[in-house]
Parts: structure tokens; sequence; C-alpha cells
């Protein structure tokens, strides 16, 4: 018969493991920062592509989005008034 009963890790052990879980874990957070900052960059570049602008505008249409209007850009109306 085996009555041998597995011996738990020492303090040692486990604090070492614990230490390791913890740096992996940080590496991990790490990690998941620098993809957050790629996909980021990545819809930014997307929103700015000409295909993407276009598809926006055409759902906008489709679904009676009021226009903008693009920055900086005055109306002929407010630049009537600001001139007279």
């Amino acid at each position: 018969m085996m009555t041998d009963k597995p011996q738990p890790p020492s303090i040692e052990k486990v604090k070492e493991r614990s230490a390791r879980v913890q740096e992996i874990c940080k590496r991990a957070d790490a990690n998941i920062l620098i993809l957050d900052e790629i996909i980021a960059q990545l819809e930014e570049e997307n929103r700015r592509s000409p295909l993407y602008q276009s598809r926006l505008r055409r759902a906008k249409r489709l679904l009676n989005f009021p226009e903008e209007k693009p920055e900086n850009v005055e109306s002929d109306r407010d630049s009537a008034t600001t001139t007279s």
C-alpha cells in the first residue's frame, strides 16, 4: 500500500513561484498595453483612409444623419456676417 502523502511545498518555493507569477503578469500587462496602442494607431489610420470615409458618408446618408461640416470651414452665411 502506498501511504506516502505528497509533501506541501516549502514557503520559499511558494514565494519563488509567486514572484515568478507576478513578473509574468506584469509582462502580460505591458504586452496588452503595447497591443492596445498598436490597435489604436491602426484604427486611426483606418479612419483616415478614403475608403473608410466614403463608406461612413454613405452609411450616414442611408440613415439620414445630418452632414458634418469640416473644421475651420465657415459657411457663406457665417463669413458674410463676420466680414461686414
